[in-house]
């Protein structure tokens, strides 16, 4: 799976149910003011905690990765100059302008592409991003990982969560499948048989039902990425919002 598929899946959320796709109920609808209280709680708690564990943490710039209708962005404008909320749906960009009209220091673009396009190494002071990452396949999921340090300044903060493995790519499994050695493709080279099984997959049906893809990277390799990328680890806390039965973390990040 790569983006292309996040925001195909995204856009139809974001249609339907552009709340209860972001937060779960137990079967109630959200009102719009208390769906952004919650927003409001979770930066709350967020800040008291930046704060503590980087007390000079500049408040110039914030950027909201995966910011769905806003309910984060509304509430960092509260601590930030101007925060940036980045979104893979159109929809959930749209409903997220309507939402925050009122919020001039918050501003919403879509982000249509693997990388952070449109966004200079070092730009923001602070990074979030909170039940997003969860949602996109491990290779994406990495490389945007790299974007999140890329854009994160010296001296700032970048804080995500993602749990722990809980499913693989199904495309991934299904292209990287063992081959039998057939006549045909015992003599055709490996890059072309997964070409043709990536092509394959998308004509299978989507076993979902509705429900929602939930993927996970294992501690070493996100630490591997985070480093690579030029990265200081600060600490990792654990974390159960996914609600899988498997562990999960927050990863609080700064930059020399």
């Amino acid at each position: 799976m790569n983006w292309r598929d996040t925001a195909r899946w995204w856009e139809s959320l974001g249609r339907q149910d552009p709340f209860g796709s972001i937060l779960k109920t137990n079967g109630d609808r959200w009102d719009i003011e208390r769906f952004f209280a919650t927003g409001r709680a979770d930066v709350a708690a967020f800040m008291s905690a930046a704060i503590e564990l980087v007390p000079s943490l500049p408040r110039k710039s914030a950027l909201d990765f995966g910011c769905g209708v806003g309910r984060i962005s509304r509430a960092l404008a509260d601590h930030f100059d101007t925060v940036v909320g980045v979104d893979v749906a159109r929809s959930m960009i749209v409903r997220a302008r309507q939402l925050n009209a009122d919020q001039p220091r918050c501003r919403f673009q879509l982000n249509r592409s693997n990388r952070l396009k449109g966004f200079d190494d070092n730009r923001f002071d602070l990074v979030y991003s909170r039940l997003v990452l969860q949602h996109i396949a491990p290779a994406p999921a990495r490389r945007y990982l790299a974007e999140l340090v890329r854009v994160l300044a010296p001296g700032g903060l970048l804080m995500f969560q993602i749990p722990d493995v809980i499913d693989v790519d199904p495309e991934e499994a299904f292209v990287n499948a063992p081959i039998e050695p057939t006549v045909v493709k015992r003599w055709l080279p490996r890059s072309i048989i997964r070409a043709w099984r990536s092509v394959e997959f998308r004509h299978i049906p989507d076993p979902r039902h509705g429900g929602m893809y939930m993927f996970g990277l294992p501690p070493a390799s996100v630490t591997a990425v985070l480093h690579a990328a030029g990265a200081t680890l600060i600490c990792t806390r654990a974390d159960r919002s996914h609600g899988a039965d498997v562990p999960g973390y927050e990863y609080w990040v700064t930059k020399e």
